[in-house]
């Protein structure tokens, strides 16, 4: 028998981190109508998603309130009362609204409430004790944060673009949890840490703004957001580049609450770079102007105390010509106050660009020999993408079989065959396993889409990167040259160190001796073209084997590479 007198039911779920784990609204309406089944609910209010911590946040408990006043119901049903109010105002609405006869009744699933003063007194008690338990939630969980920074230099929630996190693990890889959570750590994302890093690079040289290179990343690099469950898979925009140009966590450091921690995540830039990208940057879009330009500068480290290469220019009289000459000189900054540097010499322009092309000598091809090493790749790259297909294919039913895996374990704690702890270890062991298999699938399938462009791309700067760089007077064609060639720079006793980009490795390891071999059969076989292409195909065959293995994931994207 339905009871007389008439009520509303309210259900609010929050999406607040504290109270992530409480009751859906499906499971509370259930609830409800389990334990009032003879209730006279004459309305359910609409799902309420938010938060009661604050007063005057929530439309729909306010216009439930308003329906009572206007004499449309007699009382409230929620699952409980921490579902009505979690601060002291709202509170005092529902309790001032009991005393004065507005509100008759209030029933709640999860609590016994009589509608004497012992029991909105008891009511009182309870919702006060709501809004402790959540301004403590709130000052705990600001504490572990801070904690968590101080003990592992851990960032709390997502961390920036060219970084990901995943779940730490254990001597035997176990995903190690804490109180059924995930502990994660900070690395980089495999996909845009060395993209970002190069925007990192392209800023600093002094001759991009940062328009230009959100440009060159979206268009030529083909840049895109990390994709979420609600966002990304995006180009970067204009507001997000001044993020990452403007975030010090890329300098290691940590901002949380204004205070700042050593993180303990792979830096891309040192401190001494994000202050003098903050100084570039200048009026927003704008690099400064300067006096004088140093190509390499921002390229260089010292090679004794780690800090910041800068250049200098003096200009000196020349009596026997009656000239003015210009010198340009880079040295050591020496700002470091921990670590005392004695290189006090200058290194002259010159001296630094010698160094480079005997560099660059290095990993010169013939043009000829590019020219049919690119003919005969291409003619096989049609085994090449087979080739690929199959590995895609194999990739594919393994991901199939893991996500069968996942299927076969829901219905497996659905028939109650393993217990929660169980079910989310197992879980958690087949999601990663997901996540590395869907790394592999993209990957593959950039290798398939992109490999014989990378090589083409590689072949030119072998090709033709000495002769550019000793022929043009363009500073930013030959920072991008120097940048293509190698990272880690380093001068030190006026000598200037590079660590080459893996994808040239062969060709100063191999190279001499392929060119050797194709010049032998160039010259001993007086054979038609076909004939000679059959001929030389082994020689090119067996420097593409050697150099696919270093391309895909090693070739700098810059303008460099084109001829």
């Amino acid at each position: 028998m339905k009871s007389e007198k008439r009520y509303l039911a309210y259900i609010r779920k929050s999406s607040e981190r504290q109270e992530m784990q409480y009751m859906s609204h499906k499971a509370q309406k259930r609830k409800i109508e389990e334990a009032f089944p003879d209730l006279n609910i004459v309305k359910w209010m609409p799902n309420e998603s938010g938060s009661a911590f604050k007063p005057n946040c929530r439309p729909i408990f306010s216009e439930m309130l308003e329906k009572i006043e206007r004499g449309e119901a007699d009382g409230i049903v929620a699952w409980h009362p921490n579902r009505l109010a979690r601060n002291e105002i709202d509170a005092a609405r529902i309790t001032y609204a009991l005393r004065s006869g507005i509100i008759k009744d209030l029933k709640f699933g999860a609590y016994t409430f009589e509608n004497t003063p012992e029991g909105i007194m008891m009511l009182q008690v309870i919702m006060s004790q709501s809004q402790y338990e959540s301004a403590k939630q709130g000052r705990d969980v600001r504490k572990g944060m801070e904690q968590k920074l101080i003990d592992k230099g851990e960032r709390p929630g997502v961390v920036p673009t060219g970084y990901i996190k995943v779940p730490e693990t254990d001597a035997n890889g176990h995903i190690i949890k804490k109180k059924d959570r995930i502990i994660t750590k900070t690395v980089p994302d495999p996909e845009r840490f060395d993209m970002v890093k190069e925007m990192w690079q392209l800023l600093l040289s002094g001759t991009y703004t940062a328009a230009e290179i959100r440009n060159k990343a979206n268009k030529e690099w083909k840049f895109t957001t990390r994709k979420t469950p609600k966002t990304g898979g995006d180009s970067i925009g204009d507001s997000a580049i001044y993020r990452i140009f403007t975030n010090p966590f890329y300098a290691g450091v940590i901002i949380h609450n204004g205070t700042s921690y050593d993180g303990k995540h792979e830096a891309m830039i040192t401190l001494e770079d994000y202050d003098h990208a903050q100084k570039i940057l200048g009026k927003r879009g704008s690099p400064r102007s300067w006096k004088h330009e140093y190509a390499y500068s921002a390229l260089m480290r010292c090679g004794e105390c780690g800090c910041s290469v800068v250049g200098k220019t003096n200009t000196k009289f020349i009596q026997s010509t009656q000239s003015v000459k210009t010198y340009v000189h880079y040295y050591c900054s020496r700002k470091s106050k921990l670590r005392p540097c004695t290189q006090s010499k200058y290194t002259s322009l010159e001296s630094v660009e010698k160094e480079i092309a005997e560099e660059l000598a290095n990993y010169k091809i013939l043009p000829e020999f590019q020219e049919l090493a690119l003919k005969i790749l291409k003619r096989n790259n049609k085994v090449e993408v087979k080739s690929r297909t199959q590995i895609y294919d194999s990739q594919q039913k393994k991901r199939k079989a893991v996500q069968e895996q996942i299927d076969n374990l829901l219905e497996m704690r659905t028939k109650k065959l393993l217990d929660d702890e169980e079910y989310i270890e197992y879980r958690n062991k087949l999601k990663a396993e997901m996540s590395r298999i869907d790394g592999d699938l993209r990957s593959t399938e950039k290798r398939a889409d992109e490999w014989l462009e990378l090589t083409e791309k590689a072949f030119n700067f072998a090709t033709y990167a000495v002769e550019h760089f000793s022929e043009t007077k363009d500073l930013k064609v030959k920072r991008d040259i120097l940048m293509t060639l190698g990272q880690n720079l380093t001068l030190k006793d006026n000598k200037l160190t590079i660590t080459p980009y893996s994808w040239l490795i062969p060709i100063s390891r191999d190279y001499k001796k392929l060119e050797a071999a194709y010049l032998k059969v160039r010259t001993n076989k007086k054979a038609i073209s076909k004939e000679l292409e059959t001929a030389l195909e082994p020689i090119f065959q067996s420097w593409y084997t050697r150099q696919d293995s270093n391309l895909r994931h090693s070739v700098p994207k810059t303008d460099a590479l084109i001829h």
